[in-house]
Order: structure tokens, then sequence, then C-alpha cells
């Protein structure tokens, strides 16, 4: 359940295309070289932790445990689209498989909805701990759960007031664009941020990997889902999205409009609101997007 043995790091700007380019270019499948490293331009620590990223967030997978990394076919869209990630809904579509991908991670516990508004590191760690414990069935080391706990809210939370530093060190993490999580440095405590806009394509791969219950990357095509709108998908979908009810209700309603109403739409079903949509794999949600943003600069050069 740990980060990899590499707790300690979170990925920072570049990271993530770094990795994903060489995969895509060299497929050696392995970051634990100091070959690698040196190509990556980081420490050998830092290359191994490259790797547990791009495992974590699906951009790649391993045919079997602790095998060799390959691009996986979501990565193979990223990488061909839109490898340095300057679209603000890749970084979206990634995070969604990165809390769907199941790859044995302790990140999805971080945004279940007890932790919803507003929470303390001390009380985080506590939690965690406890978690642990029952899943091993022996408490794990002190030391490694603050670290790892120390490294997801690097990755996610936002520091309010930001701290003064050179723009062109670059050392943040990519996923604050997603205004997840802010970090009130005055009292050092955590709350819910005001997340920037979602696209539909990343809540409908949400949707499909929650209403299926399976990995994101292995998401049947094309089965007819239906998710009530008062329902325990739909919480735990705002948990991961940071979104109330009525938001993710609107995203659906503007997804009949901005994809199909076959491929996603609001209903009413028994003077209930459900959200219905053809389940797809991340890949093809990804595909879906980027065809979307294209046809949309077209339009605007137009």
């Amino acid at each position: 359940m740990k980060l990899g043995g590499h707790e300690t790091f979170y990925p920072r700007h570049g990271w993530l295309t770094k990795g994903l380019l060489h995969l895509s270019d060299s497929n050696v499948g392995t970051f634990s070289s100091p070959d690698v490293a040196d190509d990556l331009g980081v420490g050998r620590n830092m290359a191994k932790s490259i790797g547990w990223w791009l495992n974590a967030t699906g951009l790649a997978e391993r045919t079997k445990t602790n095998g060799r990394l390959q691009i996986s076919k979501f990565g193979q869209v990223i990488a061909e689209r839109d490898p340095f990630m300057v679209r603000l809904g890749t970084l979206w579509l990634i995070y969604v498989t990165m809390q769907t991908a199941r790859t044995g991670t302790t990140l999805p516990w971080f945004f279940e909805p007890q932790r919803m508004k507003r929470f303390d590191r001390t009380a985080l760690i506590e939690d965690l701990t406890e978690e642990l414990t029952r899943r091993k069935g022996k408490p794990p080391s002190t030391k490694s759960v603050q670290r790892e706990v120390a490294a997801v809210l690097q990755t996610f939370a936002v520091s309010v007031p930001k701290p003064i530093g050179d723009p062109e060190d670059n050392l943040g993490s990519p996923f604050h664009r997603l205004s997840l999580l802010r970090h009130l440095r005055s009292t050092d405590r955590f709350e819910t941020g005001e997340p920037t806009p979602v696209p539909v394509e990343a809540l409908g791969l949400l949707l499909s990997a929650l209403g299926l219950s399976r990995p994101s990357q292995s998401l049947e095509q094309g089965v007819d889902l239906t998710i009530p709108g008062s329902g325990p998908i739909l919480l735990r979908a705002g948990s991961i999205l940071r979104c109330k009810r009525e938001n993710l209700l609107d995203m659906a309603a503007d997804g009949a409009k901005v994809l199909t109403p076959s491929r996603m739409n609001l209903r009413f079903l028994a003077s209930e609101r459900v959200i219905t949509l053809k389940s797809a794999q991340a890949a093809d949600w990804a595909t879906l997007f980027f065809d979307r943003m294209i046809q949309s600069d077209r339009e605007k050069a137009a």
C-alpha cells in the first residue's frame, strides 16, 4: 500500500512527460538502471519514482506483478496527443485514471467521502495508520506513513498563500493545476479547494469505472450504465472530483450537449434524476476529449 517505496518523491512538473516519452520511444520497461536515470536527467531514486508514478497514473502498466512496465493504450493516446500535458483536461483524465486504476496504492483512500471538506495532517496520519493496520494485520512504520501522507499532500494541495520562489524552478506538482485541495499554511490544515473545470470525458471515465466496479484500464466497452443521482456511486465520484452532487448532474447534462445523448445524458427515472452513459476505456474517453478540443480550436480559429 506504500507509494512504491518512494514516499518522499511527488511528481514534479515534467516528470510524467519525461517518463512517458522515454517509455514510448525506448520501451525500456524499467526505471531502476543508472542509464535510464541519466537519460531522464534525474537521480536514480527519482527515476524509480517516475516509473512508479507512470504505473500509478495508468500511463503505463505491468503485464505481471513486479514485471516490466509498458506504455498503456491510455498512455499512448496522451503521448501522441498531449505529451507535455498542456491541456488541463489531460491532467483531469490522468487523475481519474490514477484514482480508478487499482494499482494497489493508497491514493484513492485520500479522496474518500469522509475527507471531503477539511482535515489536518495529524488526523490523516492517524487514520491512515489505522487503515493500514487493519489491512495488513500489523501497524506500519510511523515514519513511512508520515512520508506517504506528505508526498500525497505535496502532490495535490495548493499552498495558501503561495510561497515565494523562482517560477523557473518549476518544482511543484502538475496536479496543483486541478485545485483539488488547499493547504492553509498558517494553521497547517487542509480543505477542499475550488476545482478547475472538469471535462465531461473525465466524468464519463470515472462513472464507467465506478459503475462497472472495474479498473479503468480493463473496462468493458459500450455497456449501458444508469447511475442514480442519489446513490453511492455519485457520492464517491463527488469525493474524487471534489464536486457537489448537483455539479455532477449539471456536468452530465452538459455531456449530452458536447458529446451525444446516447454517450451521456441526464434523465428522469421514476421521479429521480439519473445519469445514463455508455462505458468506455480510458484511451477511448481520452480520444473523445482530444477530438473535441481540436474541433473547438478550429471553430475558434475560423
